[in-house]
């Protein structure tokens, strides 16, 4: 029997474990099918699992995954979530995507591994999905639409049609891009912001239209990881 847990062990990985048990209950064979294992941590963090937290394994540093192991990525931070799914995929785990059954994925959409689809989020045709990223509730992605890995999409965020984000960025509630813009690496955006056509890697974006209002230093990822101009 497959065996399911969460890296992570606060407030993100609480609320995958909801979005999981909403799973479970909506094809009831799936639970007869997988077990929860619980929580790891990662270094160390103190986290915060409330009335979950009968359920911590302890620490994920020195984990090592069995054959029947399928991970979910709870942390939100993007570059946290990049650090998780490149050691355990060095140690051979697998990630599984966590997909909320009130969310919709266009059969001709493509989705890589280990994200999260929380409730209420669109995906449309042809749009393509990376690794490891978090769309945390009433996210749109319209047709063509691409995302990169680690990014972390906060409600009602919204990637119009043929528009194109990198990797490990952030982007506040209700920020928008625009058909056909471009974002790069490691950008925070704030919220309600809106990007016209682009912007470059680690920039604080805000406004409608967005402005660069300071350099983003929290992200090292490599600028050659840009999506195209």
């Amino acid at each position: 029997m497959p065996r399911i847990l969460i890296i992570g062990n606060s407030g993100a990985a609480r609320e995958c474990y909801w979005v999981l048990r909403d799973v479970m209950e909506s094809a009831p064979g799936l639970a007869h099918y997988y077990s929860f294992g619980g929580f790891l941590d990662w270094k160390g963090y103190a986290g915060d699992l409330k009335d979950l937290r009968d359920f911590y394994l302890g620490t994920a540093d020195d984990y090592a995954p069995g054959p029947d192991d399928l991970f979910i990525l709870g942390v939100g931070k993007p570059q946290l979530r990049r650090e998780i799914f490149t050691a355990f995929k060095a140690r051979g785990a697998s990630f599984m995507n966590l997909i909320h059954p009130w969310s919709s994925i266009a059969p001709s959409a493509v989705i890589g591994e280990g994200n999260i689809v929380q409730r209420g989020c669109t995906v449309y045709c042809n749009a393509s999905i990376g690794n490891g990223n978090y769309l945390n509730g009433a996210v749109n992605l319209s047709h063509d639409a691409s995302i990169g890995d680690f990014n972390f999409l906060a409600p009602y965020s919204i990637v119009l049609g043929g528009a194109g984000i990198g990797s490990c960025n952030h982007l506040g509630p209700h920020s928008v891009l625009l058909e056909h813009a471009r974002m790069g690496n490691g950008n925070l955006l704030a919220p309600g912001s809106v990007i016209y056509k682009g912007c470059r890697d680690n920039c604080r974006m805000a406004g409608n239209p967005a402005l660069k209002i300071a350099a983003h230093a929290a992200s090292d990822v490599d600028s050659d990881q840009m999506p195209d101009k």
